[in-house]
């Protein structure tokens, strides 16, 4: 057996999108040319970049880079030859690659690797998405970022690693930012070309009725409102009033002292918000009264954190198909979703201008995502969603 060593490496791993999927529609001939042609597209560009193949794991190559920036490039370049296969096929003879890498000390030994930072390369793969290249902060450091521009996808918790690991992705390579050669236009950024995907007014007004009448619906089934009926009458023959209400007959004298009064001869009638005159001259007000109103409130500031925790949107934003994201194209933080939710009540008490206020603003955003530096996008062209940092 041969004695172990350890070496610094950059590590990369590739595996096809859906493999499972696609063999289960596929016979046993057809499985084979598809794991043959990603052979003949995938491994050329890897080795021609200095990567040195470790082993095969079904439709995974495991590969290993003295340089991180030789990694990146190479991982950049695989997804070019991939989109170029890709272009016009139907779903199931596309090859769509997911690309991880990640640095550090690795042992080496019987012709594999081993060491934490495989297990890592090999969860971040499972979080990234088809045609994207995704890389550790450890791969970030090292590498001439003069030569591959990127953006920070967050901290990730990813499965059976105690700590985050902050990560990133080649920015060329998200697949909303693919253009057509022919009319010449250029490539935008992730962020940019999220932004420029922006949603009607109209599908964000669906989306927020649809919340507003779900979140009535909650508050009411946990909170039921308790109404009161409150008739004040006014004497024409002395400053008094009675105020009749769930306590009984209260009567105070224009000081504001109670005083007795009797009520012989005083008529009191009911309608709610409504002005009456009583048989003495005197005239009455009835009003209704609920404390409904803070529960809305302390409601909807619940249901925008924790669906924006999770979803990066609300359920009408998920029916609509929106999502809520910073102003770089990456998801909110906690902070930002505590400021959005906090500002959209005074969007929504603020008779509602606070929403409305989009239909001018040049990027279509209201008070709240003023505040909080977010954007409504549309979540089609929004990355995989990734909970707040």
């Amino acid at each position: 057996m041969e004695r172990p060593k350890t070496r610094h490496l950059t590590v990369l791993l590739t595996d096809i999108k859906g493999f499972t999927d696609k063999t289960a529609r596929k016979s046993r001939a057809e499985i084979l040319a598809m794991l043959e042609k990603h052979k003949e597209l995938v491994l050329p560009v890897l080795t021609g970049r200095g990567g040195l193949l470790v082993k095969t794991i079904g439709d995974a190559f495991l590969m290993t880079f003295e340089s991180p920036t030789d990694a990146v490039l190479a991982g950049v370049a695989v997804q070019d030859v991939l989109r170029g296969h890709n272009e016009g096929r139907a779903a199931d003879d596309r090859i769509d690659v997911r690309i991880a890498i990640n640095s550090g000390e690795v042992t080496l030994a019987d012709n594999d690797i081993f060491g934490d930072p495989v297990n890592i390369t090999a969860r971040i793969e499972g979080v990234a998405e088809a045609g994207e290249v995704f890389f550790t902060e450890a791969v970030y450091l090292a590498m001439n970022k003069n030569e591959v521009p990127s953006s920070e996808v967050g901290l990730l918790q990813l499965k059976g690693i105690p700590e985050k690991i902050r990560v990133y992705k080649v920015k060329r390579e998200h697949p909303v930012e693919a253009r057509s050669a022919a009319d010449g236009a250029p490539a935008l950024s992730p962020a940019a070309a999220i932004l420029s995907a922006r949603p009607s007014f109209w599908r964000r007004a669906g989306a927020l009725l649809f919340d507003l009448v779900l979140c009535a619906m909650i508050a009411g089934f946990v909170w039921p409102s308790h109404r009161e009926t409150v008739t004040t009458y006014h004497s024409p023959a002395a400053p008094e009033q009675v105020n009749i209400g769930k306590g009984g007959v209260n009567v105070r004298d224009k000081s504001g002292e109670a005083v007795h009064m009797g009520v012989d001869g005083v008529r009191v009638e009911g309608g709610s918000g409504k002005e009456r005159t009583a048989p003495d001259g005197g005239r009455t007000v009835t009003e209704s009264r609920s404390d409904a109103h803070w529960h809305f409130a302390l409601l909807w500031f619940l249901y925008m954190i924790i669906f924006f925790r999770r979803w990066n949107s609300t359920p009408g934003g998920c029916i609509f198909k929106l999502a809520v994201i910073r102003r770089n194209g990456l998801p909110m933080t906690r902070r930002e979703n505590l400021m959005r939710a906090a500002a959209s009540l005074l969007s929504l008490y603020g008779l509602g201008l606070g929403f409305l206020w989009a239909l001018w603003e040049k990027d279509g955003r209201g008070w709240h995502d003023l505040m909080a530096g977010t954007q409504v996008a549309d979540a089609e062209a929004c990355p995989t969603p990734v909970r707040p940092a």
